[in-house]
């Protein structure tokens, strides 16, 4: 009885921390998916937030399916809606502002300024072939659903602005100024991050809207 009492606080730990680290590797591997279909969707986009948004509710759709019919399918796409509106938070690496500045020009029918990327091989100018390469980073805050592990995981998280739980926590970092900034409204979750990087499809905007809230634009 007393080796069983030693034992299965710790055993009941190894099992819930195993089933939480899989719905967190599910989540990493769907973010992924999402990720890439969010650069797919800007590059041909102008590199615009709404683009990276519906690719990013398109490749997260699948995880909130439970049923293959109509109506769940539906359902799914609004909870994945909530889910990138609410928590997590998209950074466009590349184009840059700097990048504006030194090859955009302004665009009346975007109202905005645009990189050209039409005819790149001739351009004089180093550099703008790299400023026509979309490079973004989506970090999503999972939540945790296990009993116990969730309490140790988000307490874990909270200190991934100090960079001491490996690489996605300094990226993380860079972009984000605190925990509660991704994990909003009271969600117990850790912070996972993804990046993509594909060459533009259109000319890419500066999407100063975008960039002012919806979008991190460094």
């Amino acid at each position: 009885m007393v080796e069983f009492l030693i034992i299965a606080p710790v055993m009941i730990m190894l099992i819930f921390g195993t089933i939480q680290a899989a719905f967190i590797y599910s989540a990493k591997s769907t973010l992924n998916y999402a990720t890439f279909q969010a650069a797919r969707l800007g590059a041909v986009n102008n590199a615009g937030y709404e683009g990276v948004r519906r690719g990013l509710i398109r490749g997260l759709t699948p995880m909130f399916i439970h049923h293959n019919n109509a109506a769940e399918k539906l359902r799914a796409n609004v909870e994945a809606g909530a889910e990138v509106d609410n928590f997590m938070r998209v950074t466009r690496i590349s184009p840059n502002l700097t990048d504006f500045s030194a090859f955009g020009k302004w665009s009346s029918s975007q109202s905005d300024y645009a990189i050209a990327n039409d005819n790149l091989m001739y351009r004089p100018a180093t550099g703008i072939q790299d400023a026509n390469l979309l490079k973004i980073r989506v970090q999503y805050c999972v939540e945790l659903t296990v009993p116990i592990v969730d309490r140790l995981l988000s307490a874990a998280s909270r200190f991934n602005k100090s960079g001491i739980e490996g690489s996605f926590s300094r990226a993380s970092a860079k972009a984000v100024s605190g925990y509660s900034d991704i994990c909003q409204a009271g969600r117990r979750g850790i912070v996972i991050t993804s990046e993509a990087t594909l060459r533009m499809q259109s000319n890419p905007v500066r999407d100063t809207a975008s960039c002012s809230g919806k979008m991190h634009c460094l």
